[in-house]
């Protein structure tokens, strides 16, 4: 358990630090270079990216439970994650100085939101993937008791 733990965090480390510098690249490329309005925060963004995906990987594990049902291991597991990015948000100092509090609170339903999008697209596409691999092993399955039964009452 220890080593899957271990997995997790050094996980949400490359994934947290990948998101960073995916969302330096990105503001680069398509905002025109607008990098140089926030140099000084950098490093409290790292650090809450950082907390995203070390947060949302390590409340994964719930889903290795199986005494709970799984609606509600994804309840817990969404709960967990919003809490993350708050905490995050927090840390990187989401709320734009001089916006107020209001402002703060939009952009941070808005980055819960997508979230939730995105998280809820992997859902639908992992739930679709599991319902193909049920399908196929019932279809293998089905296969073997057509080969293994054996006649035995000949007229």
């Amino acid at each position: 358990m220890q080593k899957v733990i271990l997995k997790k965090i050094i996980g949400g480390l490359l994934y947290g630090s990948t998101m960073f510098v995916g969302a330096l690249l990105f503001i680069d490329i398509c905002l025109s270079n607008s990098l140089s309005v926030l140099p000084h925060q950098y490093a409290r963004n790292a650090c809450g990216a950082i907390c995203v995906g070390v947060g949302i990987l390590l409340s994964s594990l719930i889903y290795d439970e199986d005494r709970l049902p799984f609606a509600a291991r994804i309840i817990f597991h969404a709960v967990i994650c919003i809490g993350v990015v708050a905490a995050a948000y927090v840390i990187s100092g989401g709320i734009p100085r001089g916006t107020g509090f209001g402002i703060g609170t939009i952009f941070f339903l808005v980055e819960i939101l997508f979230g939730l999008l995105i998280w809820l697209a992997n859902l639908i596409i992992f739930l679709h993937e599991a319902g193909a691999i049920k399908k196929r092993i019932n279809e293998l399955n089905q296969g073997d008791e057509i080969t293994d039964k054996t006649i035995i009452d000949e007229p």
